[in-house]
């Protein structure tokens, strides 16, 4: 799995996905419910900034924005005991209207090295 963002601790700078198909074609978000996690493994039940996320207009081209805080940051920070640095999961799942899960994708994201 290739790294797909590379984002440096402490960046509050938004994150664009489009959320797509096994045909590629976009997924139609409408009506639906999307989350999102960033996880230090797959299969980690540690979630991070799973809060951060908003369904971009139209629904129906599967556009998501994450926007961290600079909150979002501080329970990964050193001070916490957790290492910020390294390769996470970014887990999305979309659950439709009648709570029925329609997909569900990973994104591998590179924090690096504090900005500061």
């Amino acid at each position: 799995m290739s790294t797909d963002i590379a984002i440096k601790v402490g960046d509050t700078r938004a994150w664009s996905y489009s959320l797509s198909d096994a045909d590629g074609d976009a997924l139609s978000l409408t009506g639906a419910t999307v989350t999102f996690a960033l996880k230090s493994g797959e299969w980690s039940t540690a979630k991070y900034m799973s809060d951060c996320l908003a369904v971009t207009a139209p629904t129906s081209d599967g556009a998501v924005t994450i926007t961290p805080t600079a909150s979002d940051w501080l329970e990964m920070s050193d001070a916490q005991g957790n290492y910020s640095c390294g390769i996470y999961i970014g887990e999305f799942l979309v659950i439709d209207a009648n709570g029925v899960s329609q997909y569900t994708t990973d994104a591998q994201i590179e924090v690096q090295e504090a900005i500061l």
